[in-house]
């Protein structure tokens, strides 16, 4: 229940809701009729058992698949009739990246913390850069307006066309000298990552 319930406001459906919910809901999903990956397990596990999981139906997508991102459970919960994604929906779409993603020209906010919290948010999206070589873009399908919301997540595209998964690298990415040597404040960065993270007295 607390991994899961959101009620009827929409700005508590986050990236971590749809993680937190996912990891509870994963083994009985099985129990709905609508969810079409495996065969029910209703008949096994039994009624009072899936009951108990009632609240995770709503992590199944129309298509009988798995929600993986917050977008598609705000979508599936708070769709408008003419099925757009609406302007509250937008906002909170675009709060949430900047909120994972954002570190402007502050390169001491570049921690793997940040990195790890952008691409939790902007792994569905990546598609929508050209830059990303790992599958095909989808923006055609995705459609302009939502590859917007997710911008600042091109910063999360390495050079190759690979994904950013480190600090270092991204730190690399945004904050990289004319003459491609690592500069002292970023040295820095790194060296106090790794004391926070290893030091233990």
């Amino acid at each position: 229940y607390d991994a899961c319930y959101f009620g009827n406001d929409e700005s508590r459906v986050t990236q971590e809701l749809v993680t937190k919910c996912l990891n509870v809901c994963q083994p009985r999903l099985c129990c709905f009729d609508s969810y079409k990956l495996e065969s029910s397990c209703r008949a096994t596990v039994g009624e009072d058992e899936c009951e108990l999981f009632d609240l995770c139906e709503q992590m199944i997508t129309d298509d009988g698949g798995v929600v993986k991102t917050f977008i598609e459970l705000d979508l599936n919960e708070f769709e408008e009739d003419d099925d757009s994604v609406h302007e509250s929906s937008k906002q909170l779409i675009e709060k949430e990246v900047y909120d994972a993603c954002y570190f402007g020209n502050d390169e001491s906010r570049v921690t793997q913390e940040l990195v790890t919290k952008c691409l939790n948010v902007c792994q569905p999206r990546l598609c929508c850069f050209d830059s990303y070589k790992l599958e095909s873009s989808c923006r055609a399908t995705v459609g302009e307006d939502e590859c917007e919301l997710f911008d600042l997540c091109e910063q999360m595209i390495t050079d190759d066309g690979g994904v950013v998964k480190t600090f270092i690298e991204l730190d690399l990415n945004e904050f990289e000298e004319d003459d491609d040597s690592v500069h002292e404040s970023s040295k820095q960065l790194i060296e106090k990552e790794v004391y926070d993270a290893c030091y233990f007295g």
